[in-house]
């Protein structure tokens, strides 16, 4: 067994929350390959399409290799940004990763590339074994009016059902949904679960929507409160069996805000890292700590030199230390060290009165 393939630290087995092992920036490693995308998300966080595209059409394949090499403690390559499918080399990208030994190979899709069975095997034979597709309601109405495209739903599904056809060829494969939870679909979480049932998914997870991009530019009509959503996921997962509840999972939402759900039910959005050019990072760096700096741990300018461009590492802790925040009162709380805190868009918004210190709790005699 090579060194990428030991078990991933951080995880619990045992009931309760999953810990976020003490990396700051994890064993994850997003590649940005979909320069362009078939849906056009109305909380889409890369609003900016024309600069990605620009960023990622100049990317080659030695630099995705070198950007798979450079970190030996990433054992899991997600392929990611815009439509990755969409990329005319992901299946030579995941014979590469495949080769260079990351036990898991995964994508995060829109799934409508899928829908084409021959295309689906044809990643799966190249490594793939973990897919993650967005899908963000329970039917064509609510999905495809989310991502403004029309069809995207019925291929999203087909896509999913030939993943599942195909897990007897492939039985390492795993596969999970994306709901991104917001205003207009939070209504509609067991209908979204009972629909996926004969897709044999391996876990739902509800991300609650990032008041950043286009969800930051349309948050009062596009953002659920964290109150709500927490209340919704409560009600929804009060109506599952066991089996149910182990296949769902909430993230992205402050702790404080969901104490009344198990706890195993509730979690951390995992660490990664990714890379782009120097200078691109499409945050604002200025809006973290007082004097403007992210920890170098966090951003690491020139980490790689590309064929023709410069590469920064950039960890998810990054983006969270630019754009979340906490108060003083946060301190007191059981949770302050797994929290990243709270969108600074969103108290500014709505302020602080939902956002409860919790008690730690009183030790063990």
């Amino acid at each position: 067994m090579n060194d990428r393939a030991r078990d991933l630290q951080g995880r619990t087995n045992d009931g309760g929350m999953p810990a976020q092992g003490a990396s700051a920036v994890g064993n994850r490693l997003h590649v940005c390959v979909g320069y362009s995308c078939n849906n056009n998300c109305v909380f889409c966080m890369e609003d900016d399409r024309e600069a990605r595209y620009a960023r990622l059409r100049a990317q080659t394949p030695e630099d995705v290799r070198r950007m798979m090499t450079l970190d030996p403690d990433a054992r899991e390559v997600m392929f990611t940004s815009g439509e990755p499918t969409l990329h005319p080399h992901l299946a030579d990208y995941m014979r590469m990763a495949r080769d260079l030994g990351f036990p898991t190979v995964g994508l995060i899709t829109n799934g409508r590339r899928l829908a084409y069975k021959p295309y689906a095997r044809e990643l799966l034979e190249a490594g793939l074994n973990h897919v993650l597709v967005s899908i963000h309601g329970p039917n064509g109405k609510i999905h495809d009016m989310l991502t403004r495209s029309r069809g995207a739903f019925v291929q999203a599904v087909a896509g999913l059902a030939n993943l599942a056809a195909l897990r007897n060829e492939f039985p390492d494969l795993k596969v999970h949904t994306s709901y991104v939870v917001n205003a207009l679909n939070v209504g509609y979480l067991r209908e979204f679960f009972d629909a996926m049932r004969p897709l044999h998914v391996d876990q739902h997870v509800f991300n609650v929507m990032m008041p950043d991009g286009r969800g930051g530019a349309d948050m009062d009509h596009l953002m659920a409160r964290y109150r709500d959503v927490a209340a919704a996921f409560q009600a929804f997962v009060a109506g599952l069996d066991g089996d149910g509840r182990a296949k769902v999972f909430l993230l992205d939402i402050p702790y404080c805000t969901t104490t009344a759900l198990p706890d195993p039910v509730r979690g951390y959005v995992e660490r990664y890292f990714h890379y782009e050019p120097d200078g691109s990072t499409t945050f604002r760096q200025d809006a973290g700590a007082a004097d403007g700096a992210i920890d170098a741990d966090l951003l690491q300018a020139s980490a790689i030199d590309g064929e023709t461009v410069t590469y920064s590492k950039v960890a998810k802790g990054a983006h969270d230390a630019a754009m979340r925040v906490k108060r003083p009162e946060c301190a007191a709380c059981g949770f302050d060290d797994l929290c990243r805190g709270v969108f600074r868009q969103y108290v500014e918004r709505w302020g602080w009165d939902e956002f409860v210190p919790v008690r730690p709790a009183d030790p063990v005699p």
